[in-house]
């Protein structure tokens, strides 16, 4: 990419190029975007330039920008500006919680500031990208040809699109990624990319092999990947093994209010009660009948299988506090720890059993040997367990599996990504408090970064919640209780009937508990038959576009929906907030707590803020666009006295009333006959 303005003349004095590049980037927002459709805001161009002097100054930038701001056009454009007048132009990583947002990404905010920059003639080639995912994502050309050997033969009518699906994956006509083709997960776990070795007869002319050896090129502007990628990459490079990215300059985490979940899967680790015995299936499978050591070896298999079944029975007989129905706390008693020894131990000799110099048998023995090293080394994080904060998931009669999470991942994060010399811009709606990122930074090991290098900026709405919102928060409802409280139940489903007679619908209704949801949800589709009902159950987007379609329908849906839905219109115009959603007590919470001297700093510092986040997220779902208005109500009388001011001071200024009459008015107000009919 070359720009005009790096191509001036030589002979007269210019301003640095990092002033240059403010000086474009800024006309850029203020006359070249105007010409194409896009309204200058001023908190765009603002953050913008921001995120630039960022860039040039090397800093991790956590970035706050409420709906509406344009956050991604400020980005794009801030890299792109940056890049011009870099003396080293390597990739930028954008990092994601949403196949959506990568969506959007490729579709339609990079080919748009790439075409914009082009005519304007401020870049020479459009900007370029490639989305990066794990290698279950993609197909593999030889297990594609294995599959559709193995079932071309059957001749059934129901294997016809099928067959022309997986036919075209082989011949080239359809892409590799595996996201957008019509197959069943079961299909795509047989035809995924799964181990690629030398040894394949389609090695040498291997798509996928390609497809990583171009993707790890200097040659794109922007690798696009979600967290748990990129989380991989950076465990990868800190355990030794190859990369997954090219070597890049700035990462941009987008939605990175998500980041936290994403470390703790990426750092957790989980171990299965089924693991061991599929791995002792997967033996069995392999040694065959000339193996001289098949008598030890299937010996040490039933030790594996006794003793993983006495791990897991003392790990269920000793299970202490349970934080919900499937969820307790971890007892590590000697009786465990007799059986992780025995058992890591055990596939120590296996390992070294199946270790051979045959060339016919090494990879798939490897891979054996692989999968038994994988399993010694959770159990060993279970056996020394002094730095993790260990928990029991049980799930129906028989599945269950142990977790753990280090103590210290703050540290790690710090560590393996915050210490690494090279620009960081961590951006999302809701990254504070009332403007203070400390529970963000304390939470993602931020707070450890040299406050010199941290820079923060947040930047407001610009759309008019003073005219197009109004907050109802109800003073005479009873404190939350549990859901079977058969008083605070019927409040509770009372006031919701109320709101939504007088919003004609057009609601979604927000949970912290799928009982409760469920339970309410039942009873509205019993008092109510004028609007239609939907829940928000696993078939998530099914809900969503029944919702859409309905015009004037009720949602009910738990917390995920709060998150990342883009409800735009009078469909969404009244959001209610049963409960403020506090964070259900679980180990992480519990060992936070352990670290404070007394309960209300952990209130303060902890909780309520995580609550405070959670609830600007929801609120967020609203108002989408400039001309959307909403009705927000919280009914939780926590909001209306303890926590009155909290909330207030988090949520956009918008007015606030007690009373049903106000909302009514305000939506007899706001829109227009078609709403009603």
């Amino acid at each position: 990419m070359l720009s005009q303005a790096a191509n001036a003349e030589r002979n007269v004095p210019q301003p640095s190029a990092d002033r240059r590049a403010r000086n474009l980037l800024r006309h850029i927002f203020v006359s070249i975007l105007p010409k194409h459709g896009m309204e200058y805001r001023e908190n765009q161009a603002a953050l913008s330039l921001e995120m630039l002097q960022a860039l040039q100054e090397n800093k991790l930038a956590l970035c706050e920008a409420e709906v509406g701001t344009g956050k991604t056009h400020a980005y794009i454009l801030a890299v792109t500006v940056h890049n011009l007048f870099s003396e080293r132009r390597l990739p930028t990583i954008i990092s994601t919680s949403t196949i959506a947002l990568q969506k959007a990404l490729t579709e339609e905010y990079i080919p748009q500031v790439s075409r914009i920059l082009m005519e304007s003639r401020i870049i020479d080639k459009p900007l370029s990208f490639v989305v990066r995912k794990g290698k279950s994502h993609y197909a593999c050309d030889s297990r594609v040809k294995g599959y559709r050997a193995s079932i071309s033969h059957n001749n059934r009518m129901e294997d016809k699109s099928l067959l022309s699906t997986l036919t075209g994956l082989f011949t080239g006509v359809l892409p590799l990624d595996l996201d957008g083709l019509p197959l069943t997960d079961y299909v795509k776990s047989c035809i995924c990319v799964e181990h690629c070795h030398v040894n394949c007869a389609l090695f040498p002319i291997c798509r996928y092999r390609d497809f990583i050896r171009k993707a790890q090129t200097l040659s794109y502007d922007f690798q696009i990947a979600n967290h748990n990628l990129v989380l991989a990459d950076v465990l990868s490079r800190k355990n030794g093994r190859n990369p997954l990215f090219p070597p890049h300059g700035l990462i941009i985490f987008d939605e990175a209010h998500k980041l936290l979940d994403t470390a703790r899967q990426m750092y957790g680790m989980t171990l299965e009660n089924v693991e061991l015995e599929r791995l002792v299936a997967s033996i069995y499978h392999a040694i065959g009948g000339n193996n001289p050591d098949k008598a030890e070896i299937v010996k040490l298999c039933d030790t594996v299988l006794s003793q993983n079944a006495l791990l897991f029975e003392s790990l269920k007989y000793a299970a202490g506090t349970g934080y919900d129905k499937n969820c307790y706390a971890v007892q590590i008693d000697l009786n465990c720890i007799l059986a992780l020894k025995t058992l890591m131990a055990v596939l120590r000799r296996l390992s070294v059993l199946f270790f051979t110099t045959s060339r016919e048998k090494r990879e798939r023995y490897d891979r054996l040997v692989s999968r038994m090293e994988m399993q010694e080394a959770k159990l060993s994080i279970l056996l020394h367990h002094s730095q993790s904060i260990l928990w029991l998931e049980i799930n129906g009669a028989t599945a269950c599996r142990v977790c753990a999470l280090p103590k210290q991942l703050d540290y790690l994060l710090f560590e393996d990504i915050w210490s690494e010399n090279h620009p960081f811009i961590l951006t999302s709606g809701t990254l504070s408090v009332r403007g203070d990122f400390s529970h963000f930074k304390r939470n993602n090991g931020i707070a450890m970064v040299d406050n010199r290098r941290v820079f923060e900026t947040s930047k407001a709405s610009p759309f008019d919640y003073t005219n197009h919102a109004l907050l109802y928060l109800p003073r005479d409802l009873p404190f939350p209780t549990a859901a079977g409280d058969g008083n605070y139940f019927q409040a509770v489903t009372s006031r919701l009937m109320e709101l939504i007679n007088v919003t004609h619908g057009h609601t979604m209704i927000l949970f912290t508990s799928y009982r409760m949801m469920e339970q309410v949800c039942d009873e509205l589709s019993r008092q109510t038959t004028a609007f239609p009902l939907f829940r928000m159950g696993k078939g998530r987007l099914d809900a969503l576009d029944a919702f859409r379609k309905s015009g004037n329908g009720i949602l009910c849906a738990s917390d995920t929906a709060g998150e990342g839905i883009d409800l735009a219109g009078d469909i969404l115009s009244s959001l209610i907030v049963v409960r403020l959603p506090f964070p259900a007590p679980d180990p992480v919470l519990e060992y936070e707590k352990s670290l404070y001297s007394d309960f209300y700093g952990y209130l303060n510092e902890i909780i309520v803020p995580g609550m405070l986040i959670k609830l600007r997220q929801w609120i967020g779902r609203g108002i989408r666009r400039e001309s959307d208005t909403c009705v927000f109500s919280i009914l939780d009388s926590r909001a209306s006295h303890r926590y009155r001011n909290d909330v207030l001071s988090a949520l956009p200024d918008m007015p606030v009333t007690e009373q049903l009459s106000d909302v009514e008015r305000f939506i007899l107000s706001k829109k227009d006959r078609r709403y009603f009919e």
